[in-house]
């Protein structure tokens, strides 16, 4: 029994317990422990809407002035720690030295926002994100070098990988209502005053604001938090179906998703697994309707529901995509026996600068003279060990000729440890056809006495074990 299964079903005396168990001997869950209590028995205000906005203006001017501190033409070396001692390119020493600079400057940042998770103080937390994403966005800085292709997205970059830290450890937090509350009114308020018409700055934030969403046990409240503030919905579409879920909206929660599914990835899974559980017809419109839109991102997720059972051509089409994405051989069997002569032709069409695994196709449906005529055709291909190694006991005769072949017209012309390596690849397959011992042996003798000596080609024919 899995933990979603067993606590609902555990006695509260038994949860206290456990409690009790660790919290004694971990001084940072004490510290929420005290915070949440607080904050639930309204002990602790949450941040006026004015030291919101003080705080939020704090954080960008110390955050703008500490990234335009950073020198890009002349970082700190004296601070400056190579990833590995081996070669190391100029531009890429300073653009290694530049980030390190603006890690240090983002590692402060995460400590203080990290005691605000702790200490119950999520609108602070978030004034704090605000307040570095304002600076991000103002950061001036001269990038003579390039190192670079933009500095202030890669600044984005960093503060989104800082905030999704954030988000993990909210949701390994207790969070208190009144917290989720007070976070949401001040950051529409916000959000509301200045970046009403920005969906980037808003789809910035909506997993932070998802991930305090989940703790709440008022989903009614921040909706009307939401509404009040005039935010449109499109903008934060994700949040906006959570919520109305956890209201139990699930109306309103199906006109949301019908509404944006085409605009986020995100919604439109939802949609479809809601659809799967309700409504096989529309989960089958939507999933096709996707799926054409996108076949590389939607063959991933469908393949977990779609069956022969469900549709057929919808099942074909998603592993024929995986198939091809993929190149596991899995994914075909589920549809070999699905495919017309056309489509299979079509298939291996679609597949012909993957020749190895076309292969594997035509070995599975015992095509060998296909197989047969790839090796003709392609003597000299990177993959020739992979194409005719299925073939070696059905035509005997005609590998052992193409293999010795190969290997002393290689030889003629090239030279190169990666040359033998190959060479003693292709002699380790005649061991496997049947007939050829004498043959074999014939072959490696040539190969290895061969003039002028190569000492390499004859340490990797001992390596092998082709010689002693």
């Amino acid at each position: 029994m899995n933990f979603l299964e067993l606590y609902p079903k555990t006695p509260d005396d038994c949860k206290l317990k456990f409690l009790n168990a660790i919290i004694h001997q971990n001084d940072t869950l004490q510290k929420e422990f005290v915070a949440f209590v607080h904050r639930e028995n309204e002990k602790m205000p949450g941040l006026s809407y004015d030291n919101f906005l003080e705080l939020i203006n704090s954080i960008e001017t110390e955050y703008q002035y500490s990234f335009e501190m950073v020198d890009l033409q002349n970082p700190d070396w004296d601070n400056y720690h190579p990833p590995h001692s081996g070669y190391i390119e100029e531009w890429e020493a300073y653009q290694l030295a530049s980030q390190q600079e603006f890690e240090a400057i983002l590692d402060n940042f995460r400590s203080d926002a990290t005691d605000r998770i702790i200490r119950q103080k999520a609108d602070e937390l978030i004034a704090m994100l605000i307040g570095l994403y304002g600076a991000i966005m103002n950061t001036e800085l001269n990038d003579e070098f390039c190192s670079f292709e933009d500095v202030n997205d890669y600044l984005i970059k960093e503060h989104t990988n800082v905030m999704n830290g954030l988000i993990e450890k909210i949701r390994i937090s207790a969070v208190s209502d009144s917290a989720v509350l007070n976070t949401f009114e001040m950051f529409f308020s916000y959000f509301g005053s200045r970046y009403q018409e920005s969906p980037q700055f808003a789809n910035h934030f909506e997993h932070l604001l998802i991930s305090l969403a989940e703790k709440s046990g008022y989903a009614d409240r921040l909706v009307s938090i939401i509404d009040q503030s005039a935010v449109e919905e499109k903008f934060l579409p994700e949040l906006v179906l959570l919520l109305n879920k956890k209201s139990g909206n699930i109306k309103v929660w199906l006109q949301i998703a019908e509404q944006f599914y085409n605009d986020n990835t995100a919604v439109a899974k939802h949609l479809l697994e809601y659809y799967f559980e309700t409504d096989k017809d529309a989960f089958i419109k939507t999933a096709r309707e996707l799926f054409n839109s996108d076949k590389y991102l939607w063959a991933e997720f469908l393949q977990q529901y779609v069956s022969l059972q469900l549709n057929k051509d919808l099942f074909v089409e998603i592993y024929r995509q995986l198939v091809i994405r993929t190149s596991e051989l899995e994914y075909y069997n589920k549809i070999r026996n699905h495919l017309s002569e056309a489509e299979l032709a079509d298939l291996i069409n679609e597949l012909k600068y993957n020749k190895a695994f076309i292969v594997q196709i035509l070995e599975v449906e015992e095509r060998y003279e296909d197989i047969k005529s790839m090796v003709e055709q392609n003597p000299d291909d990177w993959y020739y060990a992979d194409i005719i190694a299925p073939i070696l006991t059905v035509y005997p005769e005609f590998c052992f000729k193409h293999i010795k072949n190969r290997a002393k017209n290689t030889l003629q012309n090239n030279r190169g440890r990666s040359v033998y390596e190959r060479i003693v690849s292709w002699l380790l397959l005649t061991k496997q056809i049947p007939g050829y011992d004498i043959g074999r042996r014939e072959l490696i003798n040539q190969i290895y006495s061969h003039k002028p000596n190569l000492p390499a080609l004859r340490d990797e024919m001992r390596k092998a074990g082709l010689v002693k």
